[in-house]
């Protein structure tokens, strides 16, 4: 694999030797002289360590070894769709199974014993869970929803901007003094729920653009804070701390000192990066954090149940004096049958919002996979591995003429891409200068693969677990990917006549410390594949214009079993022949039956099998013409706005 070995040697030194991404030397503090070995030697002690710690991670993930089967045979389950959310761990569960649903009950109670113990048991899951995100006395923890898009809501019901649907919205506003209405700052790409949501709110959005090398414009944001328009008027700024989309980094502390020197509150959304980054609020300091969002289903051992995290400074709680946002059990320490006026509800911030039977089960989970994050996933090992990954990825990708990665391919990224498969040997070239000049007669410059295809591709032959479409970013996407206000509303018009697959997008993996480097080659070797032959594949697959999924053809199986026979051989160790695998019976989603037949890894060998069978079947398939003419789009959708090849 290109630039792997050099990519994670030269990870190790920067990380382990440089202290780079706050992990600093070990330092001999007894001696007045020191020495390369002694430092050396207990680097290496670190490193078996922390290794260990990366392996046990490792060794607990629930679906290692999973296979399913596809319409081209059985293929092992390799997720590479941890920004979507993370994986399982058997520790986590069995610790759940045998320490917590034994004496589960409701909280809100010491007058039993499973009530007194799941209380204790919450509130400490609670505590550990604030102190990992270095949350003081004066920060608040908020349980809320399922992810970050109800931390993000319920920020803003707490600080009195949330708006009803409709036309109450506008009456509401209408009747706010200027000096009482908030003022929010958004960044270039964010998640739906960090800029949809505002927008919806009772706030001013001021969205800030993109800088020269594609982050976050400082100089336009400070212009913002200065601009005399919002002078005397609550500010904040609510900025995500990585984009979902390209793995970007913002610089959260000079963010946050550029905030906190004009007045303004700043908060972040950790979804995308918060399994993977130290978060340490330290509310009281300048560059610190008033706000921070978590997704802790994103979590390696944070999956399924896990509810989302607001940490939030108690000066952002503006309805004290009113009752909380949601009025339940819990939240009230007096009521009547006289008078609304006569309750009286919690002052605790977290006592108030926190209504009802809590997500008992989901508050453990996700203060255990905090505890798998602080004791593995940030040790030097999945630091190296982590940035390791992101360059060797890169490198790997970059050099594929027929892959364009969005975003800027030089800025801090995690491991995170978003890339365009352009099939042909010109590749790309020609797509940099965007899209939104096109022509008549139903062609353009040279079209990408449809990014779900591209998915479902990865899916079909190789069992690899990525995602298409635009990540619910599409703002950024239409940044990304060239796409004009005239292009964006005729896109728009074809959606609301029910043509949701005309939506641009791409095709995203991601990849976690816990991955193996195996793993890793065969996925970008799988892309390599794609690119050099996935449309080849087009003729098997019918593209649903109203959803945007692809399926497999049925009247397609004669011609597969064609080429299972007369081209693969049954050997490489990818396709084999047995009649479950070349059933009609695997579901519409592409899966079928899923079968866990081994705890271990799939061995390197086993993973050549799988891309030489695909290289094998790709050859089997004519070569279509590389004209990019547009065939089969439906009456109703406009051929020059379809930004893909069928």
């Amino acid at each position: 694999m290109p630039s792997l070995r050099a990519a994670m040697e030269g990870r190790r030194r920067r990380v382990v030797v440089d202290g780079d991404e706050g992990i600093t030397n070990t330092t001999n503090q007894g001696t007045s002289t020191t020495t390369a070995t002694t430092p050396l030697l207990s680097l290496f002690r670190a490193k078996t360590e922390s290794e260990e710690k990366v392996e046990w991670v490792r060794s607990q993930l629930i679906g290692r070894g999973a296979a399913f089967d596809t319409p081209f045979g059985r293929r092992p389950l390799v997720y590479a769709d941890h920004t979507a959310s993370g994986r399982s761990l058997r520790y986590v569960e069995d610790y759940i199974l045998h320490h917590v649903l034994p004496f589960y009950g409701n909280t809100h109670t010491e007058d039993s014993y499973v009530g007194s113990r799941t209380t204790r048991t919450v509130r400490r899951a609670e505590s550990y869970i604030k102190k990992c995100l270095g949350a003081g006395d004066n920060d608040a923890l908020l349980f809320c929803g399922s992810g970050a898009t109800a931390a993000i809501k319920r920020l803003q019901e707490v600080m009195g901007v949330a708006a009803s649907p409709g036309p109450l919205r506008e009456r509401a506003a209408a009747l706010l003094r200027p000096e009482e209405r908030w003022v929010v700052f958004v960044g270039p790409y964010e998640h739906h729920s960090n800029l949809l949501s505002w927008r919806r709110s009772l706030a001013d959005v001021v969205e800030i653009g993109e800088d020269g090398d594609g982050l976050l414009d400082l100089a336009a944001l400070r212009q913002a804070l200065r601009d005399p328009r919002y002078a005397d008027r609550p500010m904040i700024g609510s900025f995500s701390a990585c984009s979902n989309v390209t793995g970007i980094i913002t610089d959260t502390r000079a963010v946050a000192r550029l905030l906190h020197q004009h007045g303004a509150f700043a908060c972040f959304d950790f979804a995308a990066s918060g399994p993977y980054v130290e978060i340490d609020m330290r509310s009281d300091q300048t560059d610190g954090y008033d706000a921070v969002f978590l997704s802790p289903h994103k979590f390696v051992g944070g999956a399924a149940g896990t509810p989302g995290i607001l940490a939030v400074t108690r000066a952002l709680y503006r309805i004290s004096s009113q009752p909380p946002t949601t009025c339940g059990g819990g939240t009230v320490l007096y009521a009547n049958g006289a008078s609304e006026s006569h309750t009286v509800y919690h002052s605790a911030v977290e006592a108030r919002e926190d209504a009802g039977t809590p997500p008992i089960v989901g508050k453990v989970r996700a203060a255990l996979a905090f505890w798998v994050k602080h004791r593995a996933g940030l040790s030097p090992a999945a630091a190296i591995r982590e940035w390791g990954y992101a360059d060797a990825a890169m490198a790997w990708l970059m050099e594929n003429p027929r892959v364009v990665v969005l975003g800027n391919v030089k800025a801090r990224r995690l491991p995170i891409f978003s890339f365009l498969v352009f099939p042909g040997s010109d590749g790309g070239d020609d797509w940099v200068n965007g899209v939104d000049g096109v022509n008549g007669g139903g062609s353009r410059r040279r079209l990408p693969l449809h990014g779900r295809f591209v998915a479902r591709l990865m899916n079909d032959l190789f069992g690899i677990q990525a995602r298409g479409g635009c990540a619910c970013a599409g703002p950024y996407g239409h940044r990304l990917l060239g796409v004009g206000d005239e292009l964006s509303l005729r896109i728009r018009d074809a959606i609301l006549k029910g043509y949701h697959g005309v939506k641009p997008g791409w095709t995203r993996v991601s990849f976690a410390y816990y991955l193996s480097s195996e793993e890793l080659r065969y996925i970008l070797a799988a892309v390599d594949i794609v690119a050099a032959h996935g449309h080849r594949f087009l003729p098997l697959y019918a593209f649903d214009w109203r959803t945007g999924d692809w399926r497999f053809r049925h009247d397609a199986n004669l011609n597969r079993h064609h080429l299972m026979a007369h081209h693969l051989g049954g050997g490489g160790g990818g396709a084999t022949t047995s009649s479950s695998e070349y059933s009609d019976d695997f579901d519409d989603a592409g899966g079928g039956e899923v079968h866990t037949a081994r705890s271990d890894d799939v061995s390197a060998e086993k993973f050549e099998g799988y891309l030489e069978t695909a290289r094998r079947i790709a050859r089997s398939l004519p070569e279509p013409e590389m004209n990019d003419r547009l065939v089969n789009v439906p009456e109703g959708v406009d051929p020059d706005i379809v930004l893909f090849r069928l």
